[in-house]
């Protein structure tokens, strides 16, 4: 593969251009016989007598023009009976001969075949591009802005067997339009692995969608609702678009500041709604106590609100030891939201809800006045995977890398950064740093682009405040890119 983007692009300029040169250097009432070998050029060509010669294409920078054709010269009159017979012509030099017209249509389809292949190379790499995993080079960009695996830590192959298995096994409900609720095989293997039966589980087109479903029916203009500080950006936004009052929260190293809540609602806050990232939260990368998530429920069911527990990245823990959900602690007051993205790949978009059954019922019905059905090729390509095993697999193998990743961010920060203040992730995509007050992000984020560098402002994810912070996601580059753009970082941080 070609190393990077502008080689890709000269290259296939160049192709280009030659290609239109040769275009106008065959004859045009050329034919191929179809069964021609293109390397070895074994087939016949045919070309009318009458086919005119072209004219010679102009010279390009990245491949010298070819010959023109020859016209073919006069017929000669026949000698004389008396004559002598002429002496045959020396052979033509093959460095100066013209070519013919099956010698160019040949190249030319060693060339097209060459800027195929330069093609699936650019488009490749475009391809990474969603991803922040890219070369680290003085001139490329470092992105420690999206949380997302980075391709070399997705299982694709295991992928492409998932969805020969669901075409294969089920072709009708993959290829249909389905009902509101998924996948139905799917949506029993969710509600399998959370201990729950199929009509408490709504299966969507990833969390998020499953989170605007929930807003929607239980968030109405003015309605309470309770956020950690801070706080996943979009979720902001979804409240604020639904006219939502947002109380924010302070968040802990052990999770939100469940005094602070207690004292919120005796203080007369009447929220509909509690949203609550409760494993290596996005953007802190904290996780919730067990203590605290008992204390959570008891207020739930205290001051009667809900709690939305938006948990994608709990299976990617690589330190210490799990806790339980609190759908299991206390069903009846907590609707459960995950997603595949993190564990399998972003492309996948499929998500779920897992709740009590009346609630569950309600979203439904929004949902199939939405979009009628989710996707169902998406979501049955998941459930293979996950039947299958793969998904464990998968996990392990995008576990492994996060902690990898994770230590070497951490390493390099206390080596880089020091003035850094922030917790050594026990797992998911993220990790939190907080500056000396004072510092200006916004400041810091204009120094860091200058250097090749990208990631996400704090103030994105707070309601107020966040000026001298960033959240840093490991997940989608490698630990060579990391030490670099931590250094790339520090040094933005010194020039401010």
């Amino acid at each position: 593969m070609a190393a990077s983007l502008a080689e890709l692009e000269r290259k296939l300029d160049a192709l280009e251009r030659t290609l239109a040169g040769l275009s106008s250097a065959v004859p045009p009432a050329a034919t191929r016989i179809v069964d021609e070998s293109v390397e070895g050029g074994a087939g016949a060509i045919t070309i009318p007598a009458a086919a005119p010669a072209a004219s010679p294409p102009p010279p390009t920078a990245s491949a010298p023009a070819p010959a023109p054709l020859a016209a073919p010269p006069p017929p000669a009159a026949p000698p004389p009976s008396h004559a002598p017979s002429p002496a045959p012509p020396e052979p033509a030099s093959s460095a100066t001969s013209a070519p013919s017209a099956a010698e160019l249509l040949r190249f030319r389809e060693r060339l097209e075949a060459t800027a195929r292949e330069l093609r699936d190379d650019y488009d490749a790499l475009l391809g990474r591009l969603s991803y922040p995993a890219m070369p680290a080079g003085p001139r490329s960009t470092i992105s420690f802005a999206r949380g997302v695996p980075s391709l070399d830590i997705i299982d694709v192959q295991g992928l492409r067997d998932a969805a020969v298995r669901a075409f294969e096994a089920d072709p009708e409900g993959a290829t249909a339009y389905g009902t509101s609720v998924g996948y139905p095989r799917l949506r029993t293997w969710i509600a399998d692995r959370h201990g729950v039966e199929p009509e408490c589980v709504l299966v969507t087109n990833g969390s998020l969608q499953a989170d605007a479903f929930l807003f929607d029916h239980l968030v109405g203009s003015g309605a309470e609702v309770v956020v950690e500080r801070p706080t996943y950006d979009r979720t902001l936004l979804g409240l604020r678009e639904r006219g939502a009052v947002v109380h924010a929260v302070a968040l802990e190293q052990d999770g939100i500041d469940t005094n602070a809540l207690g004292g919120l609602l005796a203080g007369g806050a009447r929220p509909k709604l509690a949203h609550v990232i409760p494993n290596f939260q996005n953007p802190a990368g904290y996780t919730l106590s067990l203590q605290k998530r008992r204390a959570l429920l008891e207020l739930a069911a205290a001051h009667d609100f809900y709690i939305l527990e938006d948990d994608p990245y709990a299976d990617l823990r690589f330190t210490g030891e799990p806790q339980p959900t609190m759908l299991s602690l206390e069903p009846s007051r907590v609707v459960y939201a995950s997603s595949f993205t993190k564990t399998v790949c972003p492309g996948v978009r499929v998500g779920y809800l897992v709740g009590p059954r009346e609630l569950i019922a309600g979203i439904a019905k929004r949902a199939t006045n939405t979009y009628i059905s989710p996707g169902m090729v998406s979501e049955a390509i998941v459930y293979e995977f996950c039947a299958s095993g793969a998904l464990e697999r998968s996990i392990d193998t995008v576990r492994t890398a996060l902690a990898e990743r994770a230590r070497t961010l951490a390493d390099a920060l206390r080596s880089e950064l020091p003035d850094a203040e922030f917790v050594e992730p026990q797992g998911g995509y993220f990790l939190w740093v907080t500056l000396p007050a004072g510092t200006s992000v916004d400041a810091l984020f204009d120094a860091a682009g200058e250097r090749g560098l990208a990631f996400v402002k704090g103030t994105d994810f707070m309601t107020d405040g966040g000026g001298n912070a960033l959240r840093l996601a490991y997940s989608g580059v490698t630990p060579e890119q990391i030490t670099e753009g931590v250094a790339r970082l520090a040094d933005a941080y010194r020039s401010l």
